[in-house]
């Protein structure tokens, strides 16, 4: 019995960013559950920038971080 190949349809190119993605999702997921105390303030107007963007507040917040750090990380490489 032959399997039917769900790729087969897909150039190279399209399954090399297809797993691109699956890859950078995979890396993604893994969490890691921390507590991180703020002022209450600073949680509200995240809580209402979140909702502007339609996204979770916990989500707005690692994606601050992430632009953050990639922001530093950029800046102490042109040093």
């Amino acid at each position: 019995m032959k399997y039917p190949d769900p790729y087969e349809e897909m150039s190279d190119d399209e399954f090399h960013a297809w797993a691109d993605r699956m890859m950078a999702q995979a890396e993604r997921s893994r969490t890691r559950s921390i507590t991180i105390r703020m002022p209450e303030v600073l949680i509200e107007r995240t809580k209402r920038a979140a909702g502007r963007a339609g996204v979770p507040y916990q989500v707005l917040i690692k994606r601050l971080v992430e632009a953050g750090l990639d922001q530093l990380e950029r800046a102490g490489s042109a040093r």
